[in-house]
């Protein structure tokens, strides 16, 4: 595959299937026997905000068709509500239900510590246990962020932390994420996290895109309508920046060696 695949959006029923197909996905997952699916809900807002049940239902339907008997574990650890709440709002419940997958707050999981030299602020972090446990799908959608410039695959990896200074009791006002931006600084905290837990795969939601910041910016006005594909957080980000007119030489995490 190459290093970053599009395909035009016309539906997530027939283009998801497409990406998948050309991505060689298939033979991937073909010996899995844990499908760990993240997608971005660090709030429960609709689209293009947050990620398209529809766009994981298809997901889970092209993953359960190459390997039925694996385990199919949808993840988040939400930053602006309760994980449960998001799963709740955003038609996850159903989804799980539908086709008997378990959905799992991140927030709330056993954490094991993990420790990398390479890091650029993060040098030690407790994460979630059961992120490590099998093939790690990567489902972010495409937006502006009002302080890393761009979030898209790389950054969706904040919904795998927790801050250290609070348990998981997450109280409306409480945005469980942001030790990330005050105490370690937004970059580097990206370029961190993907060195802990890099994505197998990545599969990205531009249908519509989001324009001004990554909670309450505004749909595209002209919608993107692709759909990315990928195996290397950085290299989709690097990819996909342009499509929301973002120079990726000025994302500073895309410029980190």
């Amino acid at each position: 595959m190459e290093k970053v695949l599009e395909v035009e959006f016309e539906s997530f029923e027939t283009s998801v299937p497409e990406i998948l197909e050309k991505s060689g996905l298939a033979s991937l997952i073909a010996n899995q026997k844990r499908i760990i699916i993240k997608p971005n809900l660090t709030i429960d807002k609709k689209p293009p905000c947050t990620t398209p049940v529809e766009l994981v239902e298809e997901v889970i339907k092209f993953c359960k068709n190459i390997i039925p008997e694996a385990k199919i574990i949808i993840v988040e650890g939400a930053g602006g509500c309760d994980t449960q709440l998001a799963f709740k709002k955003l038609s996850y419940n159903e989804l799980a239900e539908k086709y008997q997958i378990k959905l799992t707050d991140l927030n709330r999981e056993k954490r094991v510590k993990r420790a990398d030299e390479r890091a650029k602020a993060i040098k030690e972090v407790m994460l979630p246990e059961i992120i490590f446990s099998g093939f790690f799908i990567n489902l972010p959608v495409l937006k502006e962020h009002h302080e890393a410039i761009l979030t898209c695959a790389a950054k969706n990896l904040f919904g795998i932390y927790l801050n250290e200074s609070k348990p998981p009791g997450i109280t409306s006002d409480y945005w469980s994420k942001n030790e990330l931006h005050s105490k370690y600084g937004v970059m580097k905290a990206i370029w961190d996290l993907n060195l802990y837990r890099p994505s197998d795969f990545v599969l990205v939601d531009a249908s519509i895109g989001q324009k001004g910041s990554e909670v309450y910016g505004e749909p595209c006005k002209t919608p993107i309508k692709k759909l990315f594909a990928g195996y290397n957080n950085f290299e989709v980000d690097r990819y996909c920046a342009p499509y929301l007119g973002i120079d990726p030489n000025k994302v500073e995490y895309l410029t980190y060696q």
